[in-house]
């Protein structure tokens, strides 16, 4: 798809155009070196830079070019807003040093945190009853954003606001549901998605853009129709992860709504189900290459190389084939000479489902 430009901002043109002008208006020739010439090129640069800027802010009245707040604005016209960062949500532990003869409040808002420096803070009061030494309760994020997930069972652990009679606290699962505000390319694709949720005939497109407004880190919606009358949307979360059951509830909140879903259309929202695959293969390097043998070994089998491109774009949509042609191009492009592949083999998938890569097992075979 070429760049639309509003106006040619092309130097060559601009700058034999200004010449020809002045030429004729002075009816002289302006020759190299002539200073009414050099000054036309200096004012050639001038009016390029201007000529783009004019180009850039007309493209942000674009929705492929637009970004930051001229896209905000441009999803005011379909209705649709940029989802905020989300907060992270984790069950925390409280436990007692003893039981009490009466009831121990632990009040809301009460903050612990991990590391001295991300905080959560318990949603709801947790009253903890008489002759009991533990409560669980629902903390939250202090504020939004992905560095907040993750945090295993027992790395919460650390109070920030003491509790009488409280010896400890800890989660008992892991932190999930932050993230970070939506990023331009996802909010340009539900912009596009838009239109479709303004029908109440339960097209594919509706389903798909309700259930992308649940969770910021939904990457895949897919919509099938198993059986007369019943809706099924799968849903797949950022590098290929599995929607929780918060994700799943959140979703099915949003499509199922009755401004949204057909009254006769029974939805059910499901994770995919995972295709396992297993690499296996032999790769060479040609020998006219001796120097880069390391930094190509490297650009395949390093963080970030073509092995991980290929994990990382074969679980990135649901129903993608597992491809082994794509893992060779990638190879072959980081700088391998040939690529003997064992496995995976060529195989099509449906649409609910999703690859997930098993083992590994990368053979290097040297100069050839």
């Amino acid at each position: 798809m070429s760049d639309i430009n509003f106006v040619t901002a092309d130097t060559e043109t601009i700058l034999n155009t200004l010449i020809a002008q002045f030429e004729t208006a002075y009816g002289q020739t302006f020759y190299p070196g002539d200073e009414r010439r050099i000054f036309l090129q200096q004012l050639a640069q001038v009016i390029v830079v201007l000529k783009n800027d004019i180009n850039q802010s007309a493209r942000q009245n674009l929705l492929r070019y637009a970004s930051g707040d001229m896209l905000d604005a441009l999803g005011e016209f379909f209705n649709t807003d940029r989802i905020p960062a989300q907060k992270a949500k984790v069950t925390l532990r409280f436990t007692l040093s003893s039981a009490q003869a009466l009831p121990v409040t632990i009040p809301a808002g009460t903050r612990m945190t991990p590391d001295g420096q991300l905080y959560f803070a318990t949603l709801q009061d947790l009253i903890i009853p008489i002759g009991q030494t533990q409560g669980d309760v629902t903390a939250e994020a202090a504020e939004g954003g992905v560095k907040y997930n993750g945090f295993a069972p027992g790395q919460i652990k650390n109070i920030v606001d003491p509790v009488p009679y409280v010896q400890s606290v800890s989660n008992t699962d892991t932190s999930s549901g932050g993230s970070d505000i939506e990023t331009d390319d996802n909010y340009r694709e539900r912009i596009r998605l838009a239109p479709e949720s303004y029908s109440v005939a339960g097209p594919e497109g509706a389903y798909i853009y309700w259930a992308k407004t649940a969770d910021i880190n939904i990457s895949d919606v897919v919509v099938s129709s198993p059986s007369p009358g019943v809706v099924k949307v799968t849903v797949l979360m950022k590098d290929g992860q599995l929607p929780t059951q918060t994700v799943l509830d959140a979703v099915a909140a949003a499509v199922n709504s009755k401004e949204r879903r057909p009254l006769t259309d029974q939805v059910q929202v499901a994770a995919p189900t995972e295709v396992a695959y297993n690499i296996t293969l032999t790769y060479y390097i040609s020998s006219d290459r001796p120097a880069e043998e390391t930094s190509i070994r490297n650009a395949i089998e390093g963080s970030g190389g073509a092995i991980d491109q290929y994990k990382a774009w074969q679980c990135a949509k649901l129903g993608r084939a597992i491809n082994p042609d794509y893992l060779k191009q990638l190879m072959l492009i980081a700088g391998a000479y040939r690529v003997d592949i064992t496995a995976p083999v060529y195989t099509a998938i449906n649409a609910d489902q999703v690859p997930k890569v098993g083992t590994t097992t990368l053979n290097y075979g040297g100069l050839i």
